[in-house]
């Protein structure tokens, strides 16, 4: 055949395996060409996507921070208007207080590193403080250089604003004596108006916000990025871009035309017409944007900010050629034409070997087909393997019996057909019967299984044939199924299982005895119950299992079933019980069943432990004892009614003396309607009832049987017996002595109404002559000062020292007395003030009081120690007084040590926080303490350490404003420590 095939037909055989190779090389490059634009266009749409999500998060990320960013200059601007000491230059102009309020601002500005300049300009706009940053460190601004800015106009929008609005300038450069500033200084500011106490607007806060930080975050954001990230204004000018010459041209006169929308027309007119799409593609460009509303910086009080512009925009461009490089491309191309030549390659080789195969198959199909339809009619399954134990041919119902398709089998080991669990021994048995094969039956005597392919196994039995060939030996198995010889013996099997299995598994303790009474079959609950073997009981009379007083008994009822043998109980209406091995006796039901088995008689005696159920109903019998005994030691009244009779049918004694009867049967004769006192109401309620099924708590007018009238609260709700009949349950509790208690409250309510409207009254008054009596008071002061100022300046030449010195004490005294009128003011303002409270840092706020008063006084060496971390819930400027006063006393009194220290700190005293302030200076006698906290109170002469008294008076009424206490613990020449105390916020 060989010499045919390469002889005659070779020009036919090469042409066919030409025809095949191309058409086999063809769809093969076909299908690597879908493959390669398939993982082409997939990365493409990934890559898409991974950029699209990097941008988003860009713009997002841009955003969030812009937003926190800004969002701390609410709190700050607010801070700064309600600043004590910028209401005290507000009250009084004073240069004392001026250079405060700037070393404020100056500390402020020094801590706060947003800000590149803080300003407070009048009501007519000149600058009253400014704070600038030179050389990146904040400096106060001399008096002289201060400006007139009043022509800006974001000072003109600030100025108009009404009281807690915000203003928010354009994002644009800072000017500085109308040029812009060089090097430029990007810059957004916020104003807010300052009113002073009497509601007059007094000028604005304006903060000046260093935009170069914003701009530097949003650059480094964009460089961790894919495409770039720009920054525009509502009009589209450039305020980050990647051109510097485009960025700030609205600022300047010959650069205005330089727009977005002149390098991107598209894209702008996208982002103006559709804003909600936040991504779009324009010649394979891709961008993003999101806007920032300066309006929204600070939350939901969009009504209180004013902003110049009404909208920023964070854009990002990713170019097109970032998506796919070019040499990738040309990497791809080249991969595929190589992948293309080999391809060509194995196409020949595979279409030579292809026509080859088919002709040596075609002259095998026809001897193959004569064997195969013999074995195919076959009745049972065939299966023919190998040496190796491979299936080499199975037949139609091999198929059919086995679940698998022919060419599933083909191939596979024959134990595919074996249980798995014999698979292992199946081989070796297969290998010896390989040694020795002869015809003969399959594991002679042995249940033989086979497999199918869902995994079920069924009963075979298996006749082995060899087969030799020219090319190997082989091994024929006919197999037949068993299954249904098999199925029959097994149901003779169980059915004899089944009423063992149902005997041993019932709940029950069953015996059978015969009809002399001997015990023939027992179960195992019956051993498990009354603690016999199973041999201890068989044989036995079933007397063995009864007490032994019932022994005649059982014999006489025994013999009487006999006469009349039925499926019934045993004992109605008697109580049974059991006797265990132990001689111990439980509750028993027992069911008497006869069984005819043959010519013989026997009885099934069924029973049933209820030793429990009989504790359970002797358990529900004391229950419902101590039920009715609760109800009847009850106070309140209980009763029960049903619709039909009206009266009470049930109720306890509390309800008998409520009502004023004799006996429950006399208060049950009357009707309910008789008991009220308005006829009406007891129908409204039991309307009320069947309406809502319940009520709570109603007040009822109701009467005695003696005609005494009382209030009661009566609570009541509907139910339904087994019947399906309504009735209700019920309290009523006599609430009269409770109503005369509400009657008595209400008029002392009343009274503490108006005794309230009274002192209200009193204390404007006395507001009233407080300011009265400090106008009053300070014009002769300012007048004795002044003549006395002016008598020293013009007359001293006429004045010998005497004189002198009595004017200098004139005018000492007259300060003084300001000074005490001041204090005296404060003191009652703080008395009246009402507390912001809200997480205050009394570690910080310390900081500050020391820091302030290190500037006061710098040639001052004081040891000061202040704990970390002591937050407290409180008002932040009247804890801020409480420091000033018992750190300023600390600093004062320790003036004349050299080694002088002072600590603030916490501790735990008897379960609660104590805050201290403890020093080492003068100290004091403990037997004056009671004087301490009073006003104008002084431990120590005014020549020896200055000051009104009136400090600790402040402390002590802040302190009590805050629930709190303060008290002093001390001991002359070694020091003093204040302790004081205040609310927590759980408490609140």
């Amino acid at each position: 055949m060989k010499g045919k095939f390469f002889g005659s037909n070779t020009d036919q055989q090469r042409w066919l395996i030409i025809r095949q190779f191309i058409l086999i090389w063809m769809l093969l490059t076909l299908a690597l060409a879908t493959a390669f634009w398939s993982v082409y266009k997939a990365q493409e749409k990934s890559m898409l996507a991974f950029i699209r999500d990097e941008e988003r998060q860009t713009i997002k990320v841009s955003s969030q921070y812009v937003s926190e960013e800004l969002r701390i200059v609410h709190d700050d601007i607010f801070y700064l208007r309600d600043q004590p000491v910028l209401h005290d230059w507000l009250e009084k102009e004073s240069p004392q207080n001026l250079a405060r309020l700037s070393g404020d601002l100056l500390a402020f500005v020094k801590y706060r590193e947003l800000y590149d300049r803080i300003l407070f300009l009048d009501e007519n706009g000149r600058e009253n403080v400014r704070i600038h940053r030179d050389r990146r460190q904040p400096v106060i601004v001399p008096a002289r250089k201060l400006q007139d800015r009043s022509n800006l106009y974001f000072v003109e929008q600030a100025l108009a604003l009404n009281k807690d609005f915000i203003y928010i300038s354009s994002f644009d450069l800072a000017i500085e004596y109308n040029k812009i500033e060089q090097p430029i200084k990007p810059v957004i500011r916020f104003g807010t108006p300052v009113f002073d106490q009497y509601g007059q607007k007094r000028g604005i806060i304006l903060l000046s916000y260093q935009g170069q930080r914003l701009i530097d975050r949003l650059q480094a954001i964009s460089q961790q990025g894919i495409g770039s990230l720009w920054l525009l204004n509502a009009k589209g000018y450039w305020l980050i871009g990647d051109r510097p010459e485009d960025e700030w041209s609205f600022m300047y006169p010959d650069r205005k035309n330089r727009l977005f929308a002149d390098d991107y027309g598209e894209a702008w007119r996208s982002i103006i017409e559709h804003p909600e799409r936040e991504q779009f593609m324009v010649d394979g460009d891709l961008f993003s944007y999101g806007e920032i509303l300066p309006k929204a910086l600070f939350g939901d009080i969009r009504e209180g900010v004013v902003s110049g512009d009404e909208r920023w925009l964070l854009v990002t461009r990713v170019p097109a050629e970032k998506f796919f490089a070019r040499n990738v491309i040309q990497a791809r191309v080249l991969a595929f034409i190589e992948l293309s030549l080999l391809l060509g390659i194995a196409s020949w080789l595979i279409a030579h070997h292809r026509i080859r195969r088919r002709q040596i198959e075609e002259e095998a199909s026809a001897s193959d087909a004569r064997f195969r339809g013999l074995v195919e009619s076959a009745p049972d399954a065939i299966v023919i393997v190998n040496q190796e134990g491979r299936i080499v041919l199975v037949n139609a119902q091999t198929e059919l019996w086995f679940g698998y398709s022919r060419d599933e089998l083909l191939g596979q080991l024959v134990e595919v057909l074996v249980p798995e669990r014999f698979r292992m021994h199946h081989q070796s048995y297969r290998q010896a019967y390989t040694n020795n094969p002869v015809v003969r039956l399959m594991g002679a005597g042995l249940d033989l299984y086979a497999r199918r392919k869902d995994g079920s196994d069924f009963p075979v039995e298996i006749n082995l044939s060899p087969l030799e060939t020219k090319k190997e030996k082989l091994v024929t198995s006919i197999i037949r199924d068993v299954s249904a010889r098999k199925h029959a013996e097994e149901e003779r099997r169980a059915s004899e299982v089944r009423f063992q299995v149902l005997l041993e598994s019932a709940p029950d303790a069953i015996v059978m005895a015969d009809k002399e009474g001997s015990i023939v079959l027992v179960n195992a609950q019956t051993e498990l119950w009354f603690g016999y073997s199973r041999d201890e009981l068989l044989g036995q009379p079933v007397e063995l299992l009864i007490p032994e007083r019932l022994h005649t008994d059982h014999r006489k009822y025994r013999q009487t079933y006999w006469e009349n043998p039925l499926v019934r109980p045993m004992g109605i209406g008697c109580d049974l019980y059991g006797r265990r091995k132990d001689g111990s006796e439980f509750s028993v039901e027992v069911t008497l069943s006869p069984l005819s088995i043959g010519r013989e008689m026997f009885v099934i005696s069924i029973i049933r432990d209820i030793t429990t159920r009989k504790q359970a109903e002797q358990a529900q019998r004391e229950a419902q004892a101590k039920y009715q005994e609760l109800v009847n030691n009850l106070r309140v009244g209980v009763y029960r009614h049903t619709p039909a009779k009206g009266c009470f049918t049930k109720a306890n004694p509390a309800m008998i003396a409520m009502f004023e009867a004799e006996s429950a049967e006399q208060l049950q004769a009357y009707p309910i309607v008789d008991l009220c006192r308005d006829k009406g109401c007891w129908q409204v309620f039991m309307d009320k009832i069947r309406q809502q099924g319940f009520v709570d708590n109603e007040e009822i007018p109701l009467v005695t049987l003696k005609g005494r009238e009382f209030s009661a609260s009566v609570t009541a709700a509907m139910k339904k017996d087994s019947a399906g009949n309504t009735y209700y349950d019920g309290i009523i509790e006599d609430i009269s002595e409770r109503k005369e208690a509400e009657r008595h409250i209400q008029q002392l309510n009343t009274a503490l109404r108006e005794r309230a409207m009274v002192l209200e009254s009193v204390n404007h008054e006395l507001e009233a002559f407080s300011y009265s009596v400090s106008h009053d008071l300070r014009a002769p002061l300012r007048a004795v000062d002044g003549f006395s100022r002016i008598l020293l300046d013009e007359y001293a030449d006429r004045l010998d020292d005497t004189g002198k010195d009595r004017l200098q004490r004139v005018r000492a005294a007259a300060q003084r007395m300001a000074t005490l009128i001041d204090d005296m003011l404060k003191l009652s303002r703080i008395t009246r003030s009402e507390l912001k409270r809200e997480e205050v840092d009394l570690s910080a706020i310390a900081g500050d009081v020391i820091d302030e008063l290190r500037r006061q006084e710098p040639s001052r060496t004081v040891l000061c120690t202040i704990q970390s971390g002591i937050i407290v819930w409180g008002d932040a400027r009247l804890l801020r007084i409480v420091l000033d006063n018992l750190l300023g006393n600390a600093w004062k009194f320790t003036s004349k040590r050299v080694d002088a220290q002072i600590e603030f700190g916490m501790q735990r005293q008897d379960d609660e926080t104590v805050y201290f302030v403890r020093d080492n200076g003068a100290g004091f006698d403990m037997a004056y303490a009671e004087k301490l906290f009073g006003a104008f109170q002084r431990l120590h002469e005014t020549s020896e350490f200055p000051g009104t008294g009136i400090g600790l008076a402040t402390a002590q009424r802040i302190i009590h404003k805050h629930s709190g206490r303060i008290w002093a613990d001390s001991e002359v020449g070694k020091g003093a420590t204040f302790y004081f105390t205040l609310e927590a916020r759980e408490n609140l």
